[in-house]
């Protein structure tokens, strides 16, 4: 009986440890947060390779000399690491003490203190963000809103997908622009960050739907700027069709701001057919040195479909721009033919080239009904042998006669 009161005991002095520990762990933590808002990166580390970082950073230049503290967190030059050790225990102490500011409200500054290290260890919790709006709503405040972004950027420096982090940074850039007419700064600051997780996440949709969004808070100078920076970009980075989901919202709000602010309409379609015949010519270049990438030829599809209904609209009152759709549909066939009789390579990369300049076409003859006639008139001439050898590669049958009945071309498969 003695033996097993003496082994609560010691399970209940071990566990009451382990809960000082945790919570010298939190407040630790949330020290670091408050003595340091500049901290823009954090690392969960090993903890063999936390070790090495005590190695190499001498004890007193520490921080926190005490010893849980240096074992477990580590913080320097805005750079903050975190041992993975830790991590279940800082967690639910964060947590725990989230749960009881709530049941027994603490003041907004505690408030924020808790869920602030409680987000930064687990960013989808939409209950913490929920309670960081409303103090921010009820006590409004720039400089505030400025550490709201300085916080979302460092959860998006290692979790760079997290939506719930990218919706709570919309609301707070709202928030800024209902109390600011210039957003300049603002703007600026979020092109760099979308920039520089573009390049460390590949393909991140999350990232350029966001920036997406920030497209209505920009000026005509910006968005024009935001274009021409992000040529070089693309041309590095030619196969994220996330990308190019951007730079056509930014085409399609240069043209909108245009229509509404009711322009002179001869003007505006001069200004209009530049910008579209520069951005076509230049997509056709990408689409020559990068073979095989289907996210210059959905960049095509979407700059084409526009140029020519914009060239029939107009032909309707001046017949002397029949010229100008006839020379773009013959430019359009002589970069499919080009395709087409590209060389083998050893990447495979010419048969896909091949498969997607024709269903290029093919897709054309089916968005324009007008240009039906003139895409038979012009495939002709080109090697039809070589087109329904690629369509056979390409789609299935019952797909490929669709098209090919469609430019009136005879399937020999039949």
């Amino acid at each position: 009986m003695e033996l097993q009161q003496e082994q609560e005991s010691a399970g209940e002095h071990q566990e009451g440890g382990e809960e000082q520990l945790a919570q010298d762990l939190l407040h630790a933590f949330q020290r670091i947060l408050h003595d340091d808002p500049l901290i823009d990166e954090v690392g969960f580390l090993h903890p063999t390779q936390f070790c090495s970082l005590q190695v190499e950073d001498d004890d007193s230049n520490s921080q926190h000399p005490e010893p849980h503290h240096t074992r477990y967190l580590w913080c320097r030059d805005h750079k903050l690491a975190i041992s993975a050790e830790i991590l279940p225990r800082l967690y639910r102490a964060a947590r725990d003490a989230y749960c009881n500011a709530r049941v027994a409200p603490l003041s907004p500054t505690h408030l924020l203190r808790h869920t602030k290290a409680l987000l930064i260890l687990c960013p989808d919790l939409l209950t913490a963000w929920n309670s960081r709006k409303m103090v921010l709503s009820a006590e409004y405040g720039f400089t505030k809103l400025k550490d709201e972004l300085q916080l979302c950027a460092l959860i998006l420096s290692y979790s760079p997908k997290n939506e719930s982090t990218w919706s709570h940074r919309r609301w707070v850039i709202k928030q800024v622009a209902e109390q600011h007419q210039d957003m300049s700064e603002i703007i600026e600051n979020e092109s760099i960050l979308v920039k520089e997780i573009a390049e460390k996440s590949k393909m991140n949709y999350r990232a350029w739907r966001h920036r997406c969004w920030l497209i209505p808070y920009m000026t005509r100078k910006q968005v024009l700027d935001e274009l021409k920076k992000s040529t070089r970009w693309s041309e590095l980075h030619v196969a994220d069709n996330c990308f190019f989901h951007y730079r056509r919202s930014l085409l399609l709000e240069l043209l909108e701001s245009r229509l509404g602010n009711g322009e002179d309409s001869l003007s505006w379609e001069s200004e209009t057919y530049l910008l579209w015949k520069e951005e076509l010519r230049w997509d056709e270049m990408l689409i020559r040195h990068y073979q095989g990438r289907e996210s210059l030829w959905n960049h095509r599809r979407f700059l084409s479909h526009w140029w020519i209904q914009r060239l029939l609209t107009v032909e309707e009152t001046c017949l002397s721009t029949m010229s100008q759709v006839d020379l773009f549909v013959t430019q359009e066939i002589n970069l499919l033919s080009e395709c087409l009789n590209d060389p083998e390579d050893e990447f495979d990369e010419s048969r896909v080239q091949a498969e997607l300049s024709a269903l290029y076409i093919l897709w054309i003859s089916k968005q324009v009904p007008a240009l039906k006639g003139k895409l038979e008139e012009r495939l002709h001439p080109i090697s039809m042998g070589r087109l329904q050898d690629v369509m056979e590669r390409a789609c299935r049958p019952e797909k490929r006669r669709l098209w090919m009945n469609l430019l009136g071309l005879v399937d020999q498969s039949r």
